[in-house]
């Protein structure tokens, strides 16, 4: 056979295997059903749609994963590796397809095992599914581990972070006599785990622990591991740079809602020198890494003989100069505020030495009253002390009257009680004297008195020698801290006693709280109940 004749032989095979393919008649239909909106995968190595009322002469195209809609509903020639078929594609609503939207996602770890489950495996009688990965059937892939198929259902061995992929199950259920094969998609995300060392809770690194030479010494290491990564502790010993593993250390775990947590201890049973020389090691670590904590002994040092006499000796050294410089003051606030003894009421002649120096504005109001008032001694306010409304200035006029006719006590007044030719300081000292209280009306006015001051003076020292006297201070206007700078300055026993002794405030307007607290300052009893 010449050349020519060799063309022409191979002309016709060509011709006629192309012949065979084009005028090929497709195999029996292939029925797929799929999920609106989810992505599908044709089971072609190429495919084309074939459109009515056209017949099969269609363009084939490229294979593909297409997220499928309505109207890729129809019909398709497929070449497969069987050869050319007829594929039939429905595609149906999401609640005919029988499941929700969580099952086509899912999020494995890498490096750790896996499921993925059929979408709406539970919706029919068949159970049976077959994977695939792209477009490759799972059990012909070369696989990490031993993958196992169990009700519907794939089971990782061991998550790779190619498996970051579309898998596919098929399920194959019979209508009417006809096979539908349910083709549905699940789109896995394949993370690499976060790293979560473990976390040492105590001891803090480089912690320096106190010991007592020859005495029992406990270390301990308490470490938390998260849930998915537990890990192992142990502790080492660093002596003279050779590290030793603590074999008689124990552990325990502790289970906890977030994690677990293990807990390793060291006894040494009796501590010496050559103890303090070692450093000591908690060592742990995970799949996430590693962690450790140091551990320092070191020797109490116990305070000297002298330590100990000098501290008690500094303390109360400080005590009595304290003592020493506030002694005053201790005093006045002690004695103004407990009675120690039972005053002798026999010596007394008043209940009440009450002290004011007189302003302007109360001198005329008492002139105004003598002119106008009849002979029995009338008081023009009310003398319901809870009634009365009296500018602050005059409590000198209200108070008298109040402690005389209401309540009922027997009062010591200067301007008529005092015998006229007598030394001021002497009916000062014996008013004092015979009186349980001593009332002293303080002000700008007051304290820049000579003569009011000197009863003040008087009355803090006769506090001072206990001799039965209680002191009441009553401020009329704004306090002491709003005085102005007096001259000459204070004696320094009253700026002493201005500063512990207990004093009530009088404004104007209602003063009910001041009236309670006034009658509970009197004395208990009064000298006219007792000569009754």
């Amino acid at each position: 056979m010449n050349l020519m004749q060799w063309l022409v032989y191979i002309s016709l095979i060509v011709c006629t295997a192309l012949s065979t393919d084009i005028y090929q008649k497709p195999s029996p239909t292939m029925r797929y059903r799929a999920v609106k909106g989810e992505i599908f995968m044709m089971p072609c190595k190429s495919w084309s749609r074939v459109e009515a009322p056209k017949k099969e002469n269609v363009t084939e195209i490229s294979f593909a994963h297409f997220k499928t809609e309505a109207t890729h509903s129809g019909n398709y020639t497929c070449h497969t590796r069987a050869g050319l078929q007829l594929l039939h594609l429905q595609v149906v609503n999401n609640t005919v397809g029988c499941s929700s939207v969580e099952e086509s996602r899912v999020t494995l770890w890498v490096g750790q095992g896996g499921q993925i489950t059929c979408p709406g495996h539970n919706c029919s009688n068949s159970t049976t599914s077959v994977w695939h990965k792209g477009n490759r059937r799972v059990s012909e892939l070369i696989l990490r581990g031993k993958e196992v198929f169990e009700n519907g259902s794939l089971f990782l061995h061991e998550v790779s972070k190619h498996d970051n992929n579309v898998f596919f199950c098929d399920r194959v259920v019979s209508e009417r006599g006809v096979n539908w094969t349910i083709r549905r998609s699940v789109t896995v995300k394949a993370l690499e785990p976060e790293k979560y060392p473990p976390r040492i809770l105590s001891p803090e690194n480089n912690t320096v622990q106190k010991v007592e030479l020859g005495s029992s010494n406990t270390l301990r290491c308490e470490v938390f591991f998260p849930e998915a990564d537990p890990g192992v502790v142990q502790w080492f010993m660093n002596d003279d740079g050779a590290l030793v593993n603590m074999t008689m250390a124990t552990y325990r775990e502790e289970k906890l809602d977030w994690g677990l947590c293990i807990i390793g201890k060291v006894i040494i049973e009796q501590t010496t020198a050559h103890d303090l020389d070692k450093t000591y090691i908690c060592f742990t670590q995970n799949k996430s890494g590693n962690n450790s904590s140091t551990v320092y002994l070191k020797k109490i040092q116990w305070p000297s003989l002298i330590e100990y006499s000098l501290a008690p000796l500094l303390f109360v050294t400080c005590l009595g100069l304290v003592v020493r410089v506030k002694w005053m003051e201790i005093q006045l606030f002690v004695k103004s505020r407990w009675t120690f003894h039972k005053p002798e009421l026999g010596h007394k002649d008043y209940d009440v030495f009450l002290s004011y120096v007189w302003t302007r504005s109360s001198t005329e109001l008492a002139s105004s009253h003598r002119r106008h008032n009849n002979h029995d001694g009338a008081f023009p306010f009310s003398l319901d002390p809870l009634e009365v409304n009296v500018p602050s200035e005059r409590l000198e006029l209200l108070l008298p009257h109040v402690l005389e006719d209401q309540w009922g006590y027997r009062l010591c007044l200067m301007d008529r009680d005092f015998l006229p030719g007598r030394a001021y300081t002497t009916a000062v000292a014996n008013a004092i004297q015979r009186s349980q209280l001593l009332i002293c009306l303080l002000s700008a006015d007051y304290l820049s008195d000579n003569n009011a001051v000197f009863v003040l003076e008087s009355g803090v020292q006769t506090l001072l020698q206990n001799a039965g006297v209680k002191l009441q201070l009553i401020w009329i206007n704004r306090g002491p801290v709003s005085l102005p700078q007096l001259d000459p300055p204070l004696p320094v026993v009253i700026e002493k006693a201005l500063k512990v002794l207990p004093a009530l405030k009088w404004t104007s307007g209602t003063n009910t709280n001041f009236w309670k607290c006034l009658r509970k300052a009197m004395p208990h009893q009064k000298l006219s109940s007792l000569q009754k």
